[in-house]
This record gives structure tokens, sequence and C-alpha cells, in this order.
């Protein structure tokens, strides 16, 4: 490497290092119908499918993920699938139609009821996946092993919904666990505890620098609770606390959390919370108890996080619920209803003609506002949909607030707010609304940046867009504190978003290797980039040691001596050192890929190896290939779908083992390194060697 190096600035080794980390794009041309600004997303997507056969594509709300999506399809030889919510159907369908490629569409719901897509396609798309985020629910325990032997393209605005582990289970969805090795990432588990995300994570994340949907102006008014607001959510945080719930920490927790989180909406929305509560109070003093199932049910998907239920005895009543509350309960209903007067504030805020869309979490708030605004208000909820009291297709009724508003003739009179449950939040477009009310919160950031993103998106048609934020009371604040919660959570998602956002690489920098080699009072440091490829994969390490000690990945360190490299001029020399350094970071690095944290499960490869001997006792040639093709399956670090599969494997009997059809794993090539760029820092005194 020492004669082959070009020896150039700390600069120019910097920019090269640079290169070396970037992300991997293909060299194919993108379809007609993609956007120039496009192009970019969907070359890496294309390059990571064909590296890894997964990718992550976490484009902002509103930029075009489905279009960047069916143009990745165009290229499949198998018609490809993509699992969508079922509300966006239509939307996929026209896409799809538009751009000329052919999809099978498949739901999110029907995944849920327990029924995997029937088609064979070698490319899979998951549109929202972020639904996708919890191992335990059954949309993934039905899908993820259906996905083993196919590519798969995720789409998510919002991978991080509450903690990195969410992102982790996706990745793990698309990717083995060693997806990354080449990089320096032995397994997808580490990233759970890091704090910023790993440079290498942008190979298969895809998020461009300059994906922009809405480039207007954006405000926000925030809606305070007044001293009427205050009072009503006094009484219903007395209320709850007077009632007794659960001797069970954690289920008394839940329970209260959705109590005071329908009390945070509306007064409409408590009540009919107390009234589900009592009907799980008589159904577990019929049954002796109360299941985990029907807790879960009651706190819906959001709420559920706040009870780690492995904790939880698994068997069926988990526990009893205070039945003295049944009376407690019956007590608060009879009492008269709270009024409401942050409706009139909202009122006021929305009483110009400027198109509105108010998103509620609960369909008892919803029920009120339709009441309250009258008959020309259009409404959606996962029920139904309509304007005023006449029900109209929810299609149509999205229409009212879509692109085409000017066009819309379903009713005489065109509805000037839209009331919508977070049903709505997820995917379609509302360009043609100019303003946006939380009038309650969520429990994520997700949600929020997934309802702000069906106005803020590419084609909106308003200069300006109000954000409209309705705090809860102040009472309510305190005991759950939904406004900070979003913030703390946004704020996680949104480091890891922009650490991950990676423009298009300058097309000046060379690909030979070069060095530099700085004479300063530093102490005498090393920092190399080696290029690493297997097969059809490839990466980067970036490793740096101080003096003569161990190379490492350290990233502090790596920082460290980058910010060396640029503070100044320095004294450039010609260093003996370059050979030596560059050889002994390709062993070190070598070394790192062949780490591996991945257990083979010898059991089960035993059991294959048996029934292998008893198929060549047969002479059965074609059990022994299937069986070969297995133990390669079985031995590869595997993603989420496969560990489903090899769970099953290893509780069946001999006959399943057998007659497994494994995917044709072809064992990796040996990795091959070499050199991309050297840094050596080398104090005056340093001996030349």
């Amino acid at each position: 490497m020492a004669s082959d190096a070009t020896h150039v600035s700390p600069g120019a080794v910097l920019a090269a290092m640079d290169c070396a980390l970037e992300p991997l794009r293909s060299d194919r041309t993108p379809p007609a119908f993609l956007r120039a600004d496009q192009h970019d997303a969907w070359r890496r997507v294309m390059a990571a499918l064909d590296a890894t056969h997964g990718a992550l594509l976490l484009e902002p709300v509103g930029s075009g993920k489905t279009w960047v999506a069916v143009a990745a399809a165009a290229g499949e030889r198998r018609t490809a699938v993509a699992i969508v919510p079922a509300i966006l159907q239509d939307q996929w369908r026209d896409v799809a139609t538009r751009a000329g490629v052919r999809l099978h569409l498949w739901t999110h719901e029907r995944a849920s009821r327990g029924t995997a897509p029937p088609h064979d396609p070698q490319l899979v798309i998951i549109d929202e996946a972020h639904r996708f985020r919890d191992q335990g629910t059954r949309r993934v325990r039905v899908v993820a092993p259906w996905l083993v032997g196919r590519s798969t393209l995720l789409l998510t605005a919002t991978p991080i919904v509450n903690r990195r582990a969410d992102f982790v289970t996706l990745l793990r969805l698309a990717l083995p666990d060693d997806a990354l090795a080449l990089d320096g990432v032995v397994s997808l588990g580490h990233l759970e505890s890091a704090e910023r995300p790993p440079l290498a994570l942008r190979r298969v994340a895809i998020r461009t620098s300059d994906s922009r949907t809405y480039t207007g102006i954006r405000s926000t008014v925030t809606l305070a609770p007044d001293e009427q607001e205050n009072r009503r959510g006094a009484h219903a945080v007395n209320a709850v606390a007077r009632l007794e719930l659960s001797a069970c920490r954690a289920i008394r927790r839940l329970l209260a959390s959705v109590l005071l989180d329908a009390a945070a909406s509306s007064d409409a929305a408590f009540r009919q919370a107390l009234r589900r509560y009592l009907a799980l109070l008589l159904q577990a003093r019929d049954a002796g108890g109360v299941s985990r199932a029907l807790l879960r049910k009651f706190a819906g998907e959001s709420l559920d996080q706040l009870v780690l239920w492995p904790l939880l005895v698994s068997g069926n009543p988990v526990g009893e619920l205070p039945l003295d509350d049944i009376d407690r309960v019956e007590g608060l209903l009879a009492d008269p209803s709270s009024q409401d007067s942050w409706i009139d504030t909202l009122l006021r805020c929305c009483g110009d003609a400027r198109p509105t869309v108010c998103f509620t979490r609960h369909r008892a708030t919803a029920r009120l506002l339709r009441e309250v605004l009258g008959d020309a208000t259009a409404w959606v909820t996962g029920t139904g949909a309509g304007v005023g009291a006449h029900a109209v297709p929810r299609h149509a009724v999205l229409a009212a607030f879509g692109p085409s508003r000017g066009q819309w003739k379903v009713r005489r009179d065109l509805p000037a707010i839209l009331v919508a449950t977070d049903v709505a939040a997820e995917g379609l477009d509302l360009q043609s609304a100019g303003r946006i009310v939380h009038v309650d919160l969520p429990w994520t950031a997700m949600r929020l940046e997934q309802r702000e993103g069906r106005l803020l998106r590419i084609g909106q048609q308003h200069d300006a867009v109000e954000i409209v934020v309705r705090l809860p009371a102040a009472p309510i604040e305190h005991a759950l504190a939904p406004d900070a919660r979003v913030r703390r959570k946004r704020r996680l998602a949104d480091a890891w978003l922009e650490a991950l956002a990676a423009p298009e690489p300058a097309k000046s920098v060379t690909q030979d290797p070069v060095c530099c080699c700085i004479r300063d009072d530093g102490g005498d440091a090393s920092l190399v980039v080696v290029r690493v490829a297997s097969g059809h994969r490839a990466g980067a390490f970036c490793v740096a040691r101080e003096a003569s000690s161990d190379w490492s990945t350290d990233a502090a360190l790596i920082a460290t001596l980058r910010r060396r490299a640029s503070s100044g001029p320095g004294d450039f020399i010609e260093h003996p050192a370059v050979a030596a350094e560059s050889q002994s970071a390709v062993r070190a690095v070598l070394a790192m890929t062949r780490r591996s944290e991945f257990v083979v499960p010898r059991a089960l490869t035993g059991r294959i190896h048996r029934i292998a001997r008893s198929a060549a006792v047969r002479r059965d040639a074609r059990t022994l290939a299937r069986l070969d093709r297995l133990l390669r399956f079985v031995a590869a670090p595997p993603t989420l779908g496969a560990r489903h599969l090899l769970a099953q494997l290893a509780d069946g009997d001999d006959r399943q083992i057998e007659h497994f059809a494994a995917p044709d794993n072809q064992p990796p090539a040996a990795p091959t390194a070499t050199i991309a760029a050297v840094l050596l820092f080398r104090s005056p005194s340093s001996q030349l060697r």
C-alpha cells in the first residue's frame, strides 16, 4: 500500500474516508416516473436490496415513498407484494396503475387476523412498517416467517416510536443479524444501546438529506386550558384517584392512564372510558378475573406499552379487579356531564373558511365535535365516514380534502372541516387543507408527525399551514405529562433520523488509496479506513489507535482524530510507518469481521445430522440435498422470521425437519480488505521507522 498510495492533504484524506463510508448506490437508471429528487433514494434502495435483500426507506412523511417503492418493484420478474393498511389500498393501486407496475396488495389487517399473502413474490414491500415494531403482535408472527427467503423493503417515516428497540425490530424483520458485519456492527442488537446510529446503518436505512416535503410557512398556535377546563381536569384526576383499579401496580397504572388519557380529550371520552371500565369489571366478576388479552384490548395499542407484560404471569386470568369499583364507577356516571369549554376556544380558532382537519384519538370526542360543528362537518372514524348525519364512502369524504378538492361533487356543499380519528393519520393525501388541529395529544411523536404529514407534504395547496395544538388541562398534564413525553420521544427520533441523512456523494473523490502524515504535538495516533468485501456484500471499517495500542472502532477516538486533522495545516511529512500501519489495520479489520455473537443451535443441527445419516443409508439424494440447505440456513445469522421458523423446527418432529424447504443460503465468501485512506499523527520527537 505504501508505494501505491497517494500522499495528499488532510482534507483530501478525510474526503476519501467519507467517500468510503458512504452508502452504496446502484448504477442502474431510475424509472422515468420518478422525480429527480427521488433518484438518489431509489439508487440506495436498489443497492441495499442487491447486497442484503433488505432495506428501510425512511424518507419524511409526504415525500413520495410509495413511488420509490413502486419503482423498486418495476424490474421484478415475479409480481411484488405490497402489505399496506387497508385504508391505503386505493392509493397504492392508483400509484401502481399510473406507473404501469403490477402489484399484489395485502393488508395489515389481514395479517393481524392470521393470514399471510398467498403469493410467491421475490420482493415484498411493507408500508407504514412502524406497525410491525412489536415482535409480540400477531401480524409480526404471521408475516416475519413468510418473509424468509424474500427481499423486503420497509417504508416508514417514523421508525422509532417509543424506543430504539422499535428500529432494531424493523431491521431484523428485513435483514439478518450480521447484515452490517462488514462495517463493524457485529449484531443489529447492539444498536439498542447506541446513543447515535453508526454511519454503516445508512447502507440499509435510506434517508436523503434534501428530502423536503412542504417548503411553505408553518405556524403553530397553542390552545392553553382555561380555568374551567382545569377544573374539569382536576375533577377527572380526583375521580380516578378514588378508584382502586388493581392491586398490581403495573395494571393500576395502565388503567389510570387509559381513563386520564380519555379525560384529556373530552368529558364525553372520559365517560365512555368509564363505561368501558365498568364493562371490564362486570366481565371480571363473571369470569373470576381479567385476562391479559382483555386488558390489552382495553388499553389499546398505544397504551399497553405501559405494562411489561412478560413480567406478569402468562396464565389466564392475570388477576382480579376490585369489584368495589363497580359502585364507584356507577356513581361517577350518574353525575351530570362537565362542560367542555375548550370547544368554544376551538370554534373561534377555526371560524374562518380555511379547510381544516381536526384529529382526535377518541371516537366519543369525534362524535361530540360532529354534533357541535353541525351538519356540514365531514367525519372519518374506524367504523364509518360521512358528512353530518349522512353516511358517505370514506374515500369520497377524504377526497374533499385531497388534491382534487375543487372537483368534489359528492354533495352540494363542500365541507370546510374534517373530524377524524387516527385511522386517517397515515399515508393519506389531504393537501387541500390548510390547518390541522390536534384536539388531543397522541402518546407518541410518531403519531403527531403522521398526523401533520397529511398536510405537510408534496402538493400542499396553501402557502402557509397552521398547526393548532390543544394542551391538556394542567392537572392531567401533571399526572400523565403527555406533552413532555411526546417532545422527549420526538427528540430521540429526530436525532437518529438526522444522523442517518446522507446527501449524494461528491463525484470527484478518488477511489484510490490516499494517505497523509501529520507532525504535531498531540501524540502518536493512526486513523485508517479499510474497504471490505465478501461476495455480493461490501462494507468499510474506520479504525483508530493511539501510539501502539490495539485498533478499535471507538467513535469518540475517531471523532477526536478527525478534529485534529481538520484543525490546522500541520507539518505534512512522508512517514515510513504508513505501510506497517496499513497492514496492521487490515489484519485487525479482517479479525473483526470474523467475530459473531450468533450461536448455532447445536441441538437442532444434531437432529439434522442424525436424519441425514438415515437418508444417506437409504441413498435418498433429494432428502440429503434438502437437509444440506437446511444446515446452511440453521448456521447462518437469522432474520426475525428465521428465528420464528427455527423455533418451530426445534419443537417439531423429525418428519417436519426432513421435509422443511429452507432457502438456499450459500456460505459467505472469505472477506477481502483494501486500504481506502490513512491518517498518521506523529509528534516531532517520534523516531522515523
